[in-house]
């Protein structure tokens, strides 16, 4: 009995750092407000931490992350064409290496990430420590939102394994070029994809009812969104690059108070 007692107090401590050493590796970033975000002073914030906290309603998050991700790979583009780095190596697949902060609102409410993916190509710091500033920041935003969202168990961790593991068929797609039949093609299957991830979690009853009852895909943006107007999201992110807006708005060092 002692010899159990001091095997399960060996691996519950193991666990604890496995825990412990996870969250260290996520490097604080600065908290930027998306460029597609409604500011401070539009809403009826008294401050700016209450506007930072504020929870985000679970279907425009959810839909959020298909939208930003199609962004997300026009930057991704821009920046690779800008410094000659391979597209398919500027970030990698894996844990959440950066966030911006935490929800302040109990386990009840998580401070999710929009892009889930793992480390960024340090070779981009070394040449452009700008540009990494920008794509750290970028990739460390959060949105407040109810933790059966975000859950890795449930949606959230769906959608985290579906941006982790879609990233060479978003970097198959050219957002400086027309968008001809090949670049349709590779949105309609990258978009298929991530809407059979959310149709698993409302239809097919296998999942928590927790997850079920904050989806509703009658309200959810992506299922409206054609696949020119999704395209157009990723060239948005390019043009941010090429004109300099990304860095300007995203590679800041300080938050605004």
């Amino acid at each position: 009995m002692t010899t159990f007692r001091y095997v399960w107090l060996a691996c519950l401590g193991a666990f604890v750092i496995i825990i412990s050493t996870a969250t260290a590796a996520r490097r604080p970033t600065t908290v930027v407000s998306d460029v597609c975000s409604t500011s401070f002073t539009d809403g009826p914030f008294e401050t700016r931490d209450a506007y930072r906290q504020r929870v985000r309603d679970p279907n425009k998050h959810i839909s959020a992350r298909l939208v930003r991700y199609l962004t997300f790979g026009g930057i991704l583009q821009a920046i690779a064409e800008k410094t000659n780095l391979p597209r398919d190596t500027l970030v990698t697949g894996g844990a959440s290496q950066f966030q911006d902060q935490h929800s302040g609102l109990g386990r009840t409410v998580h401070a999710a990430h929009i892009i889930r993916v793992g480390t960024i190509d340090k070779r981009l710091g070394r040449q452009d420590s700008a540009l990494h500033t920008a794509l750290t920041n970028y990739i460390g935003h959060t949105q407040n939102v109810l933790r059966a969202a975000n859950a890795w168990h449930g949606v959230g961790g769906a959608i985290d394994r579906f941006q982790s593991d879609k990233l060479d068929a978003l970097g198959r797609i050219d957002f400086n070029a027309p968008f001809d039949r090949d670049q349709r093609i590779a949105v309609e299957q990258l978009t298929e994809r991530f809407r059979d991830v959310i149709s698993a979690y409302v239809r097919d009853g296998t999942h928590e009812e927790s997850d079920r009852q904050i989806l509703d895909e009658d309200k959810m943006i992506v299922n409206c969104m054609l696949p020119l107007m999704l395209f157009e999201e990723g060239k948005a992110g390019y043009d941010l690059v090429t004109s300099g807006d990304f860095v300007a708005h995203y590679g800041r060092t300080s938050s605004k108070r």
